[in-house]
């Protein structure tokens, strides 16, 4: 794998977050729609570019939400793209 990728792993919930609110570049929407009807955890790989700009798509949405449960999984989800951005690794155990 190319050292400006990261192998995301992802629940389908995280999956489904990306989709609806990181706003992603059409290769890693397609990544995520491939496997989005399945439930399990799914690995996908994506650019140091695209990673960047999840997590600044993610931080728009969630600056522009009322508290609430939804803003708390985002910024989970967040936390664990910019865990990924600083150690280039994006397994389930990095936070």
């Amino acid at each position: 794998m190319p050292r400006d990728m990261t192998e995301m792993t992802l629940t389908a919930k995280e999956r489904s977050l990306l989709l609806q609110y990181g706003y992603p570049f059409e290769q890693i929407e397609s990544a995520l729609k491939a496997c989005s009807k399945n439930t399990k955890i799914e690995v996908v790989p994506i650019g140091r570019f695209e990673l960047e700009q999840l997590i600044g798509n993610l931080c728009y949405t969630i600056n522009r939400m009322k508290s609430g449960r939804l803003q708390n999984e985002l910024l989970d989800l967040c936390d664990r793209l910019e865990a990924a951005e600083r150690y280039g690794e994006g397994g389930l155990d990095m936070l």
